[in-house]
């Protein structure tokens, strides 16, 4: 393979972002771009060099390796599943699914057609983080103890499509906090279950929460507690990991993107990455890219995705039931087997 071919299907903000992604890299190229507005289509199609096509005909074409869907979370198991049963490789934005079963629809079509589903999530590429994993990985806190952060946004995306309950599927923690759970297990393993409680404490959007807490325990014992929000005015993300020898801060607070290793006797070593200039999507396309040409799993992929959206679902569960919820079980084991096989 030469360069993969890409249709792209939606052409708003993240759409037209992963459109430039993927016209700047060398061993992409980008053949069909579908929008329900077809003059904006016609356009962004214009602009770099595209055709336009209509969604079916964009998943189904021949000289299409992967199809990447930037498009309201209602619609994406209907572009999804067809295009992984087209045999193409997916991108999806995140959260992979409205809700669990949407999500695990469209694993099952992954397996069913041997093709890659890869879900966005710019976090695991952001310097700080990459640096965190790095610590943790080399032992330098020892064993993991517990994990804190928070993230989320001011509720800017709340005059659009993010505040219909039926097109989104949930509030900010299925929004933002899908982010951070996706590296809580990224940096922890697996989480077995987990208690929660949600709040619409600001912005006229019931049913939907602007605010969530959960705590999760993860199969290795630690304990994590993650705050998502709609009224995070200061924007986006902090993190803390604490071990045995010591601890790990991520500051992503904007404009930070910092990286703290602490020890037990007090000492510091700070890494600051926050003059430079902001990679995290092209460096994430350019993984995924090398993990189609070398027939590997991309990262974060289905499966990744669908436990976030397990995870953020469990805390609705336990905000409703007042009650503790298991998120992991033996379907789950069979699940994660028959997708990762591949």
């Amino acid at each position: 393979m030469d360069k993969v071919r890409f249709s792209v299907i939606g052409c708003g903000r993240m759409g037209l972002r992963r459109i430039k992604t993927i016209v700047n890299h060398p061993e992409a190229e980008l053949r069909y771009v579908a929008d329900i507005n077809s003059e904006l289509a016609k356009k962004i199609a214009q602009d770099f060099g595209a055709d336009v096509a209509e969604v079916e005909e964009a998943i189904n074409k021949e000289d299409v390796d992967c199809v990447v869907v930037s498009i309201p979370n209602k619609f994406h198991p209907e572009v999804v599943i067809p295009a992984l049963e087209s045999g193409k490789h997916v991108w999806c934005e995140k959260p992979l699914s409205r809700n669990p079963k949407e999500g695990r629809q469209m694993l099952e079509a992954a397996i069913k057609n041997d093709c890659f589903l890869k879900v966005g999530s710019n976090l695991r590429y952001f310097p700080s983080v990459q640096k965190g994993k790095e610590l943790l990985d080399d032992g330098s806190i020892g064993e993991i103890l517990f994990v804190r952060g928070w993230v989320g946004n001011s509720g800017w995306q709340l005059k659009s499509w993010y505040s219909e309950a039926e097109i989104i599927g949930g509030g900010t923690f299925l929004d933002n906090g899908v982010h951070l759970l996706d590296i809580y297990r990224w940096f922890l393993g697996e989480a077995v279950e987990c208690i929660g409680y949600t709040s619409t404490a600001y912005w006229p959007v019931n049913p939907l929460e602007d605010n969530a807490m959960g705590i999760f325990k993860f199969a290795n014992g630690c304990l994590a507690f993650l705050h998502s929000s709609w009224t995070e005015w200061a924007d986006y993300m902090y993190m803390e990991i604490y071990g045995t020898e010591g601890y790990i801060r991520i500051d992503n607070r904007m404009p930070n993107c910092i990286a703290i290793l602490g020890r037990r006797d007090g000492s510091q070593e700070i890494f600051d990455f926050s003059r430079l200039p902001p990679k995290s999507y092209e460096l994430e396309f350019d993984d995924f890219i090398k993990a189609i040409k070398n027939n590997r799993q991309p990262s974060p992929d289905g499966f990744d995705g669908l436990r976030a959206v397990e995870m953020a679902y469990g805390v609705y569960e336990s905000a409703k039931s007042g009650r503790r919820v298991s998120i992991w079980g033996e379907k789950h084991e069979r699940l994660l087997r028959e997708y990762r096989k591949q």
